[in-house]
């Protein structure tokens, strides 16, 4: 009996140690490549970031101290589409989707970003959103996070050639890129969980092997970004809600009405590339810039100063917030902005689809919050966002995830995930 323990210590220290050998050498050799790669990437996108939205602020309000806003944000929508397709047919990008790119770089990430034809792609969203188009800058966020990760690998892959050291910190290019996407997102949605999940979930599957570094950029890069920003939430609500059975009860009917909206919207969207497709990229810059103008109009006159078809249109939504929006205007919100996003997109135009998603989703959860009359102001409104982004982009867990993180609302998670769900199931994948 004495011999027993030592039986068990020579197996413990033979053939079958080696596996755990392995494991452990694993373990330590990802928490290097998380601790001196993936967490300074995650940081320096959201430093990038912070920046960024500073000077956008800025520039928007010397615009506005020189009484150039009012009509600016008519005019230059129709200017920032027909400048982007007059850049896109010069510089020979041609048409540009950031979805597909974003799509092939999960097989080919670093022949997808390459350096120069990244910078062209980066100017087309710059002109589309800074003009006023209707497109969010999650998208461009998303999209420059992955090609900035993918410069940082081709960067770890020359210091490898001449540097030992620098071996060790190599890891999978497609792992690099979703954690520059994910940092980037956390830091445009003051949100991390929710930055990570978009930007690793493809057609409902989530990878552990890239959650993980995706989740540690976006931490590192969403506390950059609030240290110098601030924790002021996307979405910031009034007050706090209270959850009751009615509530749950209600978002069943608003999920079904979210999915026949989203539905009419992916089919307007796909009507119109499918038409203005055949016009030369400058051409249908134009004309679905005029289009924009024409849309901007009702906005500029009934409702001055507040940007309904420009930009991701989270001003909306803070608007929408406050409650007290008769259903007639909530829903002539809705359809001006699902036109604007449409012509957007069919035009040429570069940039993202979640927020403009997001505030469609707002003004139809408004109308339905005046015509319930259900005494909670804003609540439908957010839950509407849930259900319309989720109808839209085929998703179930992000939206409800963005929705929980960009307000601190724990009581809208039940309500949105049964309007959420209802809109899912509903609408059909593309």
């Amino acid at each position: 009996m004495a011999d027993e323990p030592r039986r068990r210590n020579h197996l413990m220290e033979g053939p079958l140690a080696l596996p755990s050998r392995l494991r452990s050498l694993r373990v330590l050799a990802e928490t290097r490549r998380l601790a001196l790669a993936v967490l300074p990437l995650g940081a320096s996108i959201g430093l990038v970031a912070a920046f960024a939205l500073t000077g956008i602020e800025r520039f928007e309000a010397l615009l506005q101290g020189h009484g150039v806003r009012a009509w600016a944000m008519v005019v230059m929508p129709f200017v920032g589409l027909l400048l982007t397709g007059l850049w896109l047919h010069l510089s020979g990008l041609g048409e540009v989707s950031l979805v597909r790119d974003l799509s092939q770089a999960r097989q080919h990430p670093l022949a997808t970003f390459r350096f120069l034809p990244s910078l062209g792609k980066a100017a087309a969203c710059a002109l589309t959103i800074g003009f006023g188009g209707s497109a969010g800058v999650e998208g461009p966020a998303r999209w420059l996070g992955a090609a900035v990760g993918a410069q940082f690998h081709r960067l770890f892959r020359r210091l490898a050639l001449r540097f030992r050291w620098a071996r060790r910190l190599l890891a999978q290019p497609g792992v690099i890129v979703m954690a520059g996407s994910a940092a980037a997102l956390a830091a445009v949605f003051r949100a991390p969980i929710a930055g990570a999940l978009l930007a690793t979930e493809h057609e409902g599957d989530l990878s552990a092997d890239r959650l993980a570094p995706a989740l540690a950029a976006s931490a590192s890069g969403f506390l950059v970004f609030i240290a110098l920003r601030g924790t002021t939430p996307l979405l910031g609500a009034a007050g706090s809600y209270h959850l009751m059975a009615r509530e749950i009860f209600w978002a069943l009917p608003l999920g079904l009405g979210c999915a026949v909206a989203a539905s009419f919207y992916r089919r307007l969207l796909r009507f119109g590339r499918h038409h203005l497709g055949r016009l030369p990229l400058p051409v249908r810059g134009g004309v679905t810039g005029l289009g924009l103008l024409l849309l901007a109009l009702p906005g500029a006159w009934l409702w001055p100063g507040l940007p309904v078809t420009q930009g991701g249109g989270i001003e909306l939504v803070s608007h929408l917030l406050h409650g007290g929006t008769p259903s007639s205007q909530a829903l002539a919100f809705l359809a001006l902005k699902l036109a604007a996003t449409s012509l957007t997109f069919a035009g040429g135009g570069v940039g993202g689809t979640w927020l403009p998603s997001v505030t469609m989703g707002a003004a139809l959860g408004a109308a339905f919050e005046a015509w319930a009359g259900l005494g909670q102001p804003g609540l439908f409104v957010l839950v509407g966002t849930s259900a319309f982004t989720g109808a839209v982009h085929r998703s179930l867990l992000t939206p409800v995830v963005f929705l929980a993180e960009t307000t601190g609302q724990a009581a809208l998670v039940v309500p949105a995930l049964v309007a959420t769900v209802a809109a899912y199931q509903a609408t059909s994948a593309e």
